[in-house]
């Protein structure tokens, strides 16, 4: 399960819910302190951070695991359907 630790507070913590909720991802979100993040993920890493089982994401590699995950969320609904067709890289079901 994804989960969200974040600040209160915090505007890239917003802006990555926003993203999980266009995607229509389920998550958990954590509102914790940053001296508990800290004690949790080392003091390398500050908030918001995305957990999803062992893999633990932070600061600048944000943008390239929503992107990971975006991907992730085209080919799931891209191939729930009954239907086939050719994506915009030119590849077919």
């Amino acid at each position: 399960m994804i989960k969200l630790f974040r600040q209160e507070n915090s505007a890239q913590a917003d802006a990555i819910e926003a993203e999980f909720r266009e995607l229509l991802l389920g998550y958990d979100r954590l509102v914790i302190p940053e001296k508990d993040a800290e004690q949790m993920f080392g003091e390398k890493i500050s908030l918001p951070v995305i957990t999803n089982n062992e893999k633990i994401v932070s600061g600048q590699d944000i943008p390239a695991y929503l992107e990971e995950l975006r991907q992730l969320m085209q080919d799931w609904q891209a191939f729930q359907g009954d239907s086939c067709y050719v994506n915009e890289r030119g590849e077919s079901c």
